[in-house]
């Protein structure tokens, strides 16, 4: 099955914002930070999609079925002269904005210290279409900052799910840390009493591109 990948264009952003929604449809701080049948929250996530299409050192990719669809996106930060920022944004109306503070917010610290000034490549956002997880996708997005990242001899830096953490281990990422959020009493649907996002770190030239 032919996959492809190129770059995010202004005419997929309606796109992209629905793969995340659906992409994170059981993710519980998802759900918490952005409401779903919200007309505010999905003008949000549009909106910091094109505003980040205009951000040279933001690298929002597509991947694209055999039918030119677009079933899969991330962004990959690329290093940038600019300190490491904290500040968090406006969050959207409807958004439970305790809970995305303290998550969000922990994102943006412990990364801030955990690789300080160091040069690295992030990968902030990977999203497939429900139907088309585990058909080769988020492989080609991933190698595809894997590859900047070993050109440059930078190390790379994400977050994951402790579902998605072998994934990343098998691309060279190791656990540095891991948050755990209370959700006691937060009315999540799924009923889950916390909630587990894991710092990982790649070494510089940790990737063999021909696995």
């Amino acid at each position: 099955m032919a996959l492809t990948l190129r770059k995010a264009t202004l005419s997929d952003v309606a796109t992209m914002t629905e793969i995340y929604f659906s992409a994170f449809n059981v993710d519980a701080i998802s759900l918490l930070a952005f409401p779903r049948n919200n007309s505010t929250v999905y003008k949000w996530w549009f909106d910091n999609i094109v505003e980040d299409l205009a951000d040279p050192y933001a690298h929002n990719l597509c991947i694209t079925n055999p039918e030119n669809k677009v079933i899969a996106w991330a962004k990959w930060a690329s290093p940038s002269p600019k300190p490491l920022s904290i500040d968090l944004p406006q969050w959207p109306e409807g958004s439970d904005v305790a809970i995305a503070n303290h998550f969000f917010g922990n994102l943006f610290t412990r990364r801030k210290r955990i690789m300080g000034e160091r040069k690295h490549w992030y990968l902030e956002c990977i999203a497939t279409s429900p139907g088309w997880q585990g058909k080769g996708a988020a492989g080609k997005l991933i190698r595809w900052g894997l590859e900047k990242v070993d050109e440059e001899g930078v190390e790379a830096y994400l977050e994951a799910s402790p579902d998605g953490k072998p994934i990343y281990e098998h691309f060279g990422f190791g656990e540095v840390e891991r948050l755990v959020v209370d959700l006691e009493g937060r009315g999540n649907a799924r009923g889950e009493k916390e909630f587990v996002e894991v710092m990982m770190l790649r070494p510089a030239k940790g990737f063999d591109a021909g696995s």
